[in-house]
């Protein structure tokens, strides 16, 4: 039988969750980079002693809060692609479970985004790899069972890095300018090319 939660564990996870609520919002705003810890503890009403309780730093709230997105958007992917019955299925329902999160979790797709530039620019930031290194891992673990053998790893880990691309890439913009019909829209041609062509890439002839 599980252990029942403390009080004070249970305001514990309560005050967490604040912080991460108010560095969400504050990183949302600002940018990770202009953003401080007190305008975290500000945003939450909290002191720094309390942030520091929980966390060691801003880079450690925000591998916490990639980490939360990446388990939220795998969770839908599975979900979505449960019941796939080939790699053209699989590409599909990959593809839209991504665009419905993004679309309906903003916050978490700029954390995301964020993030993934943050990495780019060759930061020493190795708490918020290994998130998206897993995410990327878990997207072929889905992948892998409906290509043809032998199983090339490789390109197994640039097609899940391609679907990521098309619609991160694409909303990267989109979100400026249409609302998410519009977007949804849009995106079922190019979701169709891309289709067409990762499963052509798969399956050389």
């Amino acid at each position: 039988m599980s252990r029942v939660a403390t009080r004070s564990e249970k305001r514990a996870t309560r005050t967490r969750r604040r912080l991460m609520e108010a560095a969400m919002a504050v990183f949302t705003d600002y940018g990770v980079d202009a953003s401080t810890i007190e305008m975290i503890t500000e945003r939450a009403d909290l002191g720094k002693g309390t942030f520091y309780c929980h966390f060691r730093g801003k880079e450690d709230i925000l591998a916490a809060l990639i980490q939360q997105a990446i388990d939220n958007l795998l969770t839908v992917i599975r979900q979505q692609t449960t019941g796939s019955a080939n790699l053209q299925d699989v590409l599909n329902n990959l593809v839209r479970a991504h665009t419905s999160f993004f679309l309906n979790h903003r916050e978490e797709y700029v954390l995301l985004f964020q993030g993934r530039m943050l990495l780019k620019l060759d930061r020493e930031m190795a708490e918020i790899e290994e998130p998206y290194r897993c995410y990327l891992a878990d997207m072929g673990r889905l992948v892998e069972p409906f290509v043809p053998p032998p199983v090339d790893p490789m390109k197994v880990r640039r097609l899940a890095c391609a679907v990521a691309g098309l619609v991160t890439g694409f909303l990267s913009f989109a979100m400026i300018t249409m609302d998410a019909a519009a977007i949804e829209k849009n995106m079922e041609p190019m979701r169709k090319a891309f289709v067409e062509s990762m499963v052509a890439f798969m399956n050389p002839s």
